[in-house]
């Protein structure tokens, strides 16, 4: 019972966390125009997608630096904003210490997640490939089956593919779907922020992490594009 306790304790500690901050920004001399805010994705994910140039960076909490900013600093010193994880810690000191961009880059993105207070970035490069399968789809969960989408000539990241998605009664998780960056399960996946999420009326996806799925609420042919770089989703129903 105290164990339970505990974990309610922590949870209810990390949600309160998760929702305290509205609005985060960034700043510095890596920032092009020297502020911008991050997209707020979810409750305990802001993310920032674009340019950055070599040079320092700040996350802040309020647009202007005063007396009431907070600074989200690396636990870690000289860090870089490229990394599979670090731990940040939460101050109002201004001299605390910034991130560390090395390189000047379009295709920069990074997240910060204020549920686990860390911080996980890369220079997102263009895939390769770009699979659909699931239950909801003719192919269903066969490895090596799954539906090529296709690559746009004029940007690299971004991906259609046009076909049926329905309900396949016979098959396991039979409205369910994802998308896989390889014809496998592993290791490049995306994933919504909700499983079960209807395509038809979510366009956040996020790169890795939990195994959920999207789904589908109607039977028919969809067109659906996905823009991997910016972690964004577009489906319509065409028919």
């Amino acid at each position: 019972m105290r164990t339970f306790l505990m974990m309610v304790s922590l949870m209810a500690t990390m949600a309160l966390q998760a929702q305290q901050y509205e609005q985060l920004w960034i700043t510095g001399s890596a920032v092009p125009k020297g502020t911008q805010p991050l997209e707020r994705v979810s409750d305990a994910d802001f993310k920032y997608a674009g340019p950055l140039k070599a040079g320092e960076l700040r996350i802040v909490t309020t647009k202007k630096v005063g007396k009431k900013t907070m600074f989200f600093s690396p636990s870690l010193p000289d860090a870089n904003i490229v990394n599979h994880g670090i731990r940040y810690d939460v101050s109002d000191e201004q001299a605390s210490q910034p991130w560390q961009v090395v390189v000047d880059d379009e295709h920069y993105r990074f997240h910060v997640n204020l549920a686990s207070k860390t911080l996980k970035g890369d220079i997102c490069q263009p895939w390769g490939e770009l699979f659909i399968g699931g239950g909801a789809t003719a192919t269903g969960w066969k490895e090596g089956k799954m539906q090529l989408m296709h690559q746009q000539l004029d940007n690299p990241y971004v991906w259609t593919w046009e076909g049926e998605l329905k309900r396949h009664a016979d098959v396991e998780e039979p409205t369910s779907f994802k998308f896989q960056g390889q014809n496998r399960w592993h290791p490049k996946a995306l994933h919504p922020y909700r499983q079960d999420t209807d395509i038809l009326t979510d366009n956040r996806l996020r790169t890795g992490g939990a195994d959920t799925k999207w789904s589908i609420s109607k039977d028919g042919t969809y067109r659906i594009t996905i823009d991997i770089f910016n972690e964004k989703v577009q489906a319509e129903l065409i028919k």
